[in-house]
């Protein structure tokens, strides 16, 4: 009798194992990674729209006020380059902020796409051309006003 107990036991522990690595390999590979820089939180993923000289980034709002602009950096990063002085880019103007794409306005605690236009076209995104923005704390504006809150049903 404990020996069938032992190997129940040691079935299930084997196999709640291999379920759980599993669900933590698929995880991984579609998990968007966030790079923290207090405020906001800027996606590792971009998008370059293939009609205009843009680029789109997703950026969470980590503070508890709605945000009403952002200025940013939009810097090319090209990984063969020899020359320090031509490894990082600037590609965008710093004094034009971005544009909101997808929830205006920007939220606490949500998920926007923001759209940076850039001064110079973008070359295809490859394995040696990437893409980063740099936003400082004194360049995220805040919304004066905060947009109505949906009251939650009574049951």
């Amino acid at each position: 009798m404990k020996n069938k107990l032992f190997f129940v036991y040691a079935l299930s522990f084997a196999l709640n194992l291999v379920l759980l690595c599993f669900q933590a390999y698929g995880q991984s590979q579609n998990a968007e990674r966030f790079t923290n820089l207090g405020a906001i939180s800027i996606s590792d993923k971009f998008t370059l729209p293939a009609n205009r000289r843009a680029i789109v980034f997703r950026i969470k709002n980590n503070t508890t006020r709605s945000i009403s602009q952002i200025f940013g950096r939009v810097y090319r990063i090209d990984k063969l380059a020899a020359d320090p002085g031509k490894k990082f880019l600037l590609i965008n103007n710093p004094h034009k902020g971005g544009n909101i794409l997808k929830g205006s306005p920007h939220l606490p605690g949500a998920i926007a796409e923001w759209n940076f236009t850039l001064a110079v076209k973008p070359g295809v995104a490859d394995q040696n051309l990437s893409y980063t923005l740099q936003v400082r704390p004194r360049s995220i504006f805040f919304s004066t006003v905060e947009p109505m809150r949906k009251a939650k049903e009574k049951p």
